[in-house]
C-alpha cells in the first residue's frame, strides 16, 4: 500500500512538471493581474482627468478671448458714434463686467496702471507692478493663467492681450486720419491703424465732440489724456468656481467610475482565476480518480472495501479474478456472504492498533476443495474528521509462493540424496556385484529343485531389486541431460506402451488409447521422456491387480500445450496423501520405491512441462503431463 501511494505522489509530481504554468497560477499572478489593471485604470482616469482640465481651459480662454473681441468690437462702434453719446466706455465695461462669472474688466497701460476698469473707484490704481506685467508678456494672441486675489482670497481665470479696437466713426464719412508729425501715412492708416503700422493705438483724430473714452478727466476736445496714444492691454477676470466645481463633480464622476471598474475588473480577473483554478482542480480531481482507478483496478493483489455496514463498497478485477465472480453481483451486497468469516473478523479485532494495518498469514475457506492460503493486510479507512468509513482488505494469492516454497524443500531433498547416492553407488553396487555372483555361482552347484537352490535364486533377485533401487537413486539424483530432437509424440507413447504390454497382460490390464495417429511432433529426448511415461503407466498398471482399463490420451490443450493424460481405474489415492505422491520414496505399495513418479517429474520439468495428478472420474486416478508446444 505504501508503494502504490509513492507511486501515486510521483505521478501528481509527473503531472505538475508536464503541466502549463497557467494551470497552476500561485496568488501572486492574482496581484500581478490585479496591479496591472489597477495601473491602467489610474492612467486612464489621469488621462481623463487631464482632457477635462483641457476641455475647462479652453472653454474658459475661448470665453474670455470672445469677451475681448466684444468689448473692442463695442469700443470701435462707440468711437464711431454708433452707440451714442456721452462717456460710453466707462458703461461698456461696467455692463460687462456685471455678467454673473465675470469678476472685471481692466484695461491698463504697459506699467500695469488701471486707465479702465468695470469698477470706476480702482481707475488710477496699480493693477500689477510692471515686473509681474513683464512676465506676462502680453501681445496681440490671447493668454491666461489662473490667479488668486490677495484681499478676497478668490481664484479667477484671467485671459489677457493687447487690446485693439481700430476702425473710424459711422455716418460722418471716412475716417480722419492724422499722422503724427513728421510722419507720412503708413500703409494700414486706410484700415485705422496708425501710421507705420502702429497697433493698440486709438486714431489720432477722433471725431470732434467723441468723449466715448472719457471718464471723468476728458479734454475739451472729447479726448482722454490717460488712454490717448498708449499701449493698451485688457484684462478679463472670470469666475473659474463653476468650472472647477463642474471639475470636481467630472473628477469624483472619473474616480467612481474608475473605482468601479478597479473593482469589477479585479473581481473579473479573480473570477477568472478561481474558474480556471476550480476547472484544474476539477481536471486533476477526475485525473487523480483515473490514476486511483487504475492503479486499484490494476494491483496484482487483491482489494476489498466493506463499509461500515458490513456491506462490500468496492472490489478490485484481482479479487474478481480470485472469487470468480463479478463486481456488480457482489458489490452492495453483505461481505460475510462473499469473504469467509474468519477473514472479516480480522478486521473487528479490538486488539488491533486501529492506526497500523493487520498483516496476517493464513489459510482461508472460500468454499472449494480446500482452504486457500493467503496474506491479508487490514486497515481502516478514515476521513479527516476522525470517522471511520470502511475497512480495507488487501489479499495476496500465497499458493503460488507455497508451491514454490514446496517446490524449494523437494530440490533440498534433491540435492540430500544426490550427495547420498554419490557416496552408496560406489560403496554398495560393487560388493553387490560380487554377492550377485557368488549367489549364482553357488546356486548352480545345487540340484535344480532343492531347497538350496530356490535360496540361491532368491538371494539373486534381491540383490537385483537392491541394484534396481541403487540405479533409480542414482537416476533420481542426477542432473538431467536431454538430447532433444523433434519427434512425434504418438510413435514415443505407442513405443512405451508397448515395453508394458506383457505387465498389463498379466494383470488382466486393457489399453485404450485416443489421439495417437493425430499427435504434434515435439522437441524432446525420445529415451528421457519414454522412462516418464513408462513409470506413469506401470503405477497404472500396479494400480489395478483385478484388472481393468488404463486410457491413455494424447492431445492439444485449451492453452496450445500439448498433454498426454493416463487415467486408470484402480483404487485411487486418498486426498491427504495427493500432495505427496511426487516426493521420492512416497509410496502406497507394499514393494515400491517411491522413485518412479519423482523421476518422472524431474525429466517431465527437465523438457518445460507440467505434471498433475487428480482423482479420477468415478475412481482411479488420472495423471496429466504437458509440454509447452513445440518444446
Amino acid at each position: 500500500m505504501k508503494n502504490d501511494q509513492t507511486s501515486g505522489q510521483s505521478s501528481w509530481r509527473l503531472l505538475r512538471k508536464n503541466s502549463p504554468f497557467w494551470l497552476y497560477a500561485s496568488p501572486f499572478a492574482v496581484i500581478g493581474a490585479a496591479a496591472v489593471l489597477a495601473a491602467v485604470v489610474v492612467v486612464m482616469a489621469i488621462l481623463n482627468f487631464n482632457r477635462e482640465k483641457e476641455y475647462v481651459t479652453r472653454i474658459l480662454s475661448e470665453k474670455g478671448a470672445a469677451i475681448i473681441r466684444a468689448l473692442e468690437a463695442g469700443t470701435r462702434t462707440g468711437m464711431m458714434g454708433g452707440l451714442g453719446r456721452g462717456p460710453g466706455l466707462k458703461r461698456l465695461l461696467a455692463e460687462t463686467a456685471g455678467q454673473e462669472d465675470i469678476f472685471y474688466i481692466a484695461i491698463t497701460d504697459r506699467g500695469g496702471r488701471i486707465l479702465a476698469h468695470g469698477d470706476s473707484s480702482l481707475v488710477g490704481g496699480q493693477f500689477l507692478p510692471p515686473e509681474e506685467l513683464a512676465l506676462l508678456a502680453p501681445g496681440a494672441e490671447e493668454k491666461w493663467r489662473v490667479v488668486r486675489e490677495e484681499e478676497t482670497g478668490r481664484r479667477s481665470f484671467l485671459v489677457y492681450r493687447e487690446f485693439m479696437p481700430k476702425g473710424g466713426v459711422i455716418g460722418r464719412g471716412p475716417p480722419d486720419i492724422v499722422a503724427r508729425p513728421g510722419e507720412p501715412p503708413g500703409p494700414g492708416a486706410a484700415n485705422g491703424d496708425r501710421p507705420g503700422g502702429a497697433r493698440g493705438r486709438f486714431p489720432a483724430r477722433p471725431p470732434e465732440g467723441d468723449d466715448f473714452l472719457c471718464f471723468d478727466d476728458c479734454t475739451p476736445q472729447g479726448r482722454s489724456p490717460a488712454m490717448r496714444d498708449q499701449e493698451l492691454i485688457v484684462f478679463v477676470g472670470m469666475d473659474i468656481a463653476p468650472y472647477e466645481q463642474a471639475r470636481s463633480v467630472d473628477f469624483q464622476g472619473t474616480l467612481l467610475t474608475s473605482a468601479t471598474l478597479l473593482v469589477l475588473g479585479f473581481a473579473a480577473v479573480v473570477s477568472l482565476f478561481w474558474a480556471q483554478s476550480h476547472r484544474v482542480s476539477k481536471r486533476l480531481l477526475r485525473d487523480t480518480r483515473a490514476f486511483a482507478s487504475e492503479v486499484v483496478g490494476n494491483m496484482p493483489a487483491a482489494l476489498a472495501v466493506v463499509d461500515p455496514a458490513g456491506r462490500l463498497a468496492m472490489v478490485n478485477a484481482s479479487l474478481e479474478a480470485f472469487l470468480g465472480r463479478v463486481s456488480p453481483d457482489i458489490v452492495g451486497k453483505p461481505a460475510a456472504e462473499v469473504l469467509p468469516e474468519a477473514l472479516l473478523r480480522l478486521g473487528e479485532d479490538p486488539d488491533r492498533d486501529p492506526d497500523r494495518p493487520a498483516e496476517v498469514e493464513g489459510e482461508f475457506d472460500f468454499g472449494g476443495e480446500r482452504p486457500v492460503p493467503l496474506g491479508v493486510s487490514v486497515t481502516r479507512i478514515v476521513a479527516e474528521d476522525g470517522t471511520v468509513v470502511g475497512t480495507l482488505f488487501l489479499l495476496r494469492d500465497l499458493r503460488q509462493v507455497r508451491a514454490l516454497e514446496e517446490e524449494v524443500r523437494r530440490r533440498e531433498k534433491l540435492a540430500a540424496i544426490g550427495n547420498l547416492a554419490a557416496g552408496v553407488a560406489h560403496e554398495i553396487r560393487n560388493p553387490l556385484s560380487s554377492i550377485r555372483g557368488y549367489a549364482s555361482y553357488f546356486g548352480a552347484k545345487f540340484a535344480p529343485d532343492s531347497e538350496d537352490r530356490k535360496a540361491a535364486q532368491v538371494m539373486v533377485r534381491e540383490v537385483d531389486r537392491l541394484n534396481r533401487v541403487i540405479t533409480e537413486l542414482i537416476e533420481y539424483s542426477r542432473p538431467s541431460v536431454l538430447a532433444r530432437r523433434m519427434t512425434g509424440l504418438g510413435g514415443v507413447v505407442e513405443h512405451s506402451l508397448r515395453l508394458i504390454q506383457p505387465d498389463a497382460q498379466a494383470a488382466g490390464v486393457r489399453v485404450a488409447t485416443r489421439g495417437l495417429a493425430d499427435a504434434p511432433e515435439v522437441s524432446i529426448d525420445p529415451d528421457r521422456f519414454s522412462q516418464a511415461l513408462l513409470n506413469v503407466f506401470l503405477n497404472a498398471v500396479q494400480a489395478m491387480p483385478e484388472g481393468g482399463i488404463m486410457t491413455v490420451a494424447v492431445g492439444t490443450a485449451e492453452d496450445g500445450r500439448v498433454f498426454v493424460e493416463t487415467a486408470d481405474e484402480g483404487v485411487g489415492i486418498a486426498p491427504e496423501d495427493m500432495d505427496k505422491v511426487f516426493n521420492p520414496y512416497f509410496t502406497t505399495k507394499p514393494a515400491g520405491t517411491g522413485l518412479g513418479l519423482a523421476v518422472s517429474l524431474k525429466i517431465v520439468e527437465a523438457h518445460g512441462g507440467e505434471m498433475r495428478m487428480s482423482p479420477g472420474p468415478g475412481r482411479g486416478t488420472s495423471v496429466v503431463i504437458a509440454l509447452p508446444a513445440g518444446s
